[in-house]
């Protein structure tokens, strides 16, 4: 996912967030806070059972937009997702539409009309599989850079959008009794770009997609630093304090987290912070990162953005271990937000990133 790089100093908008220490770090992590796992929908789709205790949402992705209505006909795995929300109850099944490229938005919500035709689609896709909220993923309104159309009017059909969303599902907790949530997945250059203090009131959770903040180009970097490395202000706590200083309840902030890593090829020199022969385009699953040290990689972890990195002297790889995801399960709790997202449940194959997420 593409992100803009801010001119604003990132030492004024992450004063005040704590810090902890490394060994802190690595103690165990008392659950105390929301578990959100990305399911992207495929064939093989298989859920395990234990994982159900360890998360307390499911945002399944994606529904899309065709003619200007969301629909889930593409879907290959929603037995599969529908069947573990019936055998476990406790897990609520959200419905997120969108993705990075997935187009439709701007010209679904550039009138009225429009707007509440695709509305009313998304609340009935709902309502027929079970599902108890909506996860809106507009990657991003007002930009093109996902090879989707845009306007200027966008971001602000986008608060619209939300809000008869909003009306709808405040409806259902009326007539039904129970809680239904309203999501919106925000990339970490929107906190500056956006007006917080709207979402407040409309949303129930905002995902700050706090990762892919490298890789888009060939210069070599943390792809989702908790925090600001000195060079760059992109990082997960910088985007947390501006959406907090923008208005927007951190009660409500899911603190996004990758399960795969980012991989340059063609490095020279020391590694990191470096241009490299190629972008970051490969993806590494949790457990095939955890592997690098065996195959000759030797692992390193930045104090100050708190983010590990592996290096064989050619290829560099950007992405959470042990230490990491630790930090920050503990870091959204300290803070008081309303926890962390996973993107994606495919990319933790063996369930280790979720266990360690929920204090095991």
């Amino acid at each position: 996912m593409g992100c803009t790089v801010f001119a604003m100093a990132a030492v004024t908008l992450v004063q005040g967030l704590t810090s902890q220490a490394p060994a802190t770090a690595l103690a165990s992590t008392p659950r105390g806070s929301r578990a959100v796992m990305y399911v992207y929908d495929h064939a093989s789709l298989k859920l395990r059972a234990e994982d159900a205790k360890r998360i307390d949402q499911i945002n399944y992705a994606f529904a899309l937009i065709e003619d200007g209505e969301a629909t889930g006909a593409h879907w290959k795995g929603i037995r599969e997702l529908t069947a573990f929300l019936r055998q476990h109850p406790n897990v609520d099944g959200v419905l997120s539409v969108g993705g990075w490229g997935a187009d439709g938005f701007s010209q679904a919500c550039a009138t009225e009309e429009g707007r509440s035709k695709l509305a009313a689609s998304i609340l009935r896709l709902m309502d027929a599989h079970g599902f108890v909220g909506v996860d809106i993923d507009w990657e991003y309104p007002g930009s093109s850079t996902a090879g989707i159309a845009s306007s200027e009017e966008d971001v602000e059909n986008w608060y619209s959008l939300l809000a008869l969303l909003r009306q709808g599902l405040d409806e259902r907790e009326s007539a039904s009794g129970r809680d239904y949530f309203l999501s919106a997945a925000l990339g970490v250059h929107q906190a500056s770009e956006i007006d917080p203090s709207r979402l407040n009131g409309l949303l129930d959770q905002a995902v700050l997609m706090a990762y892919d903040l490298y890789g888009s180009d060939r210069m070599t970097g943390h792809q989702s630093g908790l925090y600001p490395d000195g060079n760059i202000p992109e990082s997960g706590a910088y985007g947390v304090k501006a959406l907090i200083s923008g208005g927007l309840s951190k009660s409500k902030i899911l603190l996004g987290i990758p399960a795969y890593g980012r991989m340059w090829r063609q490095v020279e020199g020391e590694g990191l912070g470096v241009r490299a022969g190629t972008s970051g385009n490969r993806t590494l699953n949790y457990a095939d990162v955890q592997q690098l040290e065996s195959s000759g990689y030797t692992r390193y972890y930045d104090e100050e953005a708190q983010a590990a990195w592996w290096y064989d002297g050619a290829n560099f790889v950007s992405a959470e271990d042990e230490q990491s995801l630790r930090f920050k399960a503990q870091w959204a709790l300290d803070q008081g937000l309303l926890g962390t997202a996973v993107w994606a449940y495919a990319h933790d194959s063996d369930g280790t990133v979720t266990r360690i997420l929920s204090g095991e």
